[in-house]
């Protein structure tokens, strides 16, 4: 599956995949939660028809998302608001369209010969050889710069988003052509295209700076006095369509560089349309977040709609999925040229550096 000088690096034999399970709508139990309870209690009309609202709302711009395979359409056309740009982005969403009816004929095709890593496990990890990651380096320094140094204007409450960047194929083509000529010597490209059942291309490139002073991860209820975080803190399924995304490490991580960390076996998580739907929704609206206000517009939502795909900060340590998301959680320690590729519909975190830096370069495969 991979050139020559490409190692393929495997968890440690004391990580349990996850066994095959069905998402619970019910899992958290809102009404009990610490961090809900009171603000769920005694929810007034126009609160709870605020929050339904915002749903509501959220969930027909997701359908439409959906439908277009938003994430599938490059950086450059979503950006271009010009009237030829709308309709390269017409044009995108409609091939978009006719190209998921044709994926739905031949999905998973070749799964066992060359994505069978990738199936079993939702993540491979490979290190590259050292030239690579040399050129890799040079093309990107421009990108970096600019990132470090728009971080560097954070006032301390920085954001996830803020963390990271945004590459231009069209400014930036010989970044794209080197990752997309890495992704194809490394054997990414071919597992990418067995593990989905189509010919799987790079859509996006999103240089990512994590340090200590990220604030993302550690307030998680910032109302709340907590001595420490939960074993599960920002473990989440991503909202988006179902990607790929393949993390390229650009430093060192070691333990406390904020190891990029995927739960072995939960891309085979079974979750019905409507569910994951619902906690797309939530997650893109806003009212998955964890501060007192989305907290309560979350709890004033009927019970069936409280479900989240950033779940992993509200489960507590009783829930029966916390046992098996923490023994099959793999913090992925690796040196600096190494990828990771993994199924976003899985269940991971990354980037809670707690020392030093780390540099890396998420890209999207769809």
């Amino acid at each position: 599956m991979t050139s020559p000088g490409y190692v393929i690096l495997d968890p440690g034999p004391e990580l349990r995949p996850m066994p095959d399970v069905d998402w619970r709508a019910d899992m958290i139990d809102y009404k009990q939660h610490d961090a809900y309870r009171e603000l769920a209690s005694g929810v007034d009309l126009p609160t709870r028809l605020k929050a339904g609202t915002i749903f509501a709302a959220g969930m027909a711009k997701l359908l439409l998302k959906r439908t277009i395979r938003y994430e599938m359409i490059p950086f450059d056309v979503r950006a271009d608001r010009s009237a030829a740009g709308r309709l390269r982005f017409a044009g995108a969403a409609l091939r978009n369209m006719t190209a998921g009816s044709m994926r739905k004929r031949h999905a998973r095709a070749g799964a066992a010969a060359k994505g069978a890593r990738l199936d079993q496990h939702g993540v491979m990890v490979l290190k590259v050889p050292t030239p690579q990651v040399e050129a890799l380096e040079q093309v990107s320094r421009t990108q970096f710069e600019a990132l470090a140094a728009r971080r560097g204007k954070s006032n301390g409450q920085r954001k996830f988003e803020e963390s990271r960047g945004q590459a231009s194929r069209v400014a930036e083509g010989e970044l794209f052509s080197q990752i997309e000529s890495l992704l194809q010597e490394s054997g990414v490209m071919a597992a990418s295209d067995a593990y989905l059942g189509r010919p799987a291309r790079l859509i996006d490139v999103n240089p990512q700076i994590n340090d200590v002073s990220d604030s993302f991860w550690r307030d998680i209820f910032p109302d709340m006095d907590a001595n420490e975080l939960p074993a599960t803190a920002y473990c989440h399924r991503d909202a988006s369509g179902g990607d790929l995304k393949a993390i390229i490490y650009l430093s060192d991580v070691g333990e406390r560089n904020g190891p990029f960390s995927y739960v072995l076996g939960s891309n085979r998580m079974r979750i019905s349309k409507l569910d994951d739907l619902i906690c797309e929704a939530n997650d893109s609206n806003g009212l998955g977040a964890t501060d007192p206000k989305a907290r309560r517009l979350f709890a004033a939502l009927p019970a069936r709609l409280r479900q989240k795909g950033a779940f992993g900060n509200d489960l507590t340590p009783d829930a029966a999925i916390s046992a098996d998301i923490n023994a099959g959680l793999w913090a992925i320690q690796a040196a600096k040229g190494s990828i990771v590729l993994f199924d976003t519909k899985g269940i991971h975190r990354g980037g809670m550096v707690v020392e030093g830096e780390r540099r890396v370069i998420t890209c999207v495969i769809g």
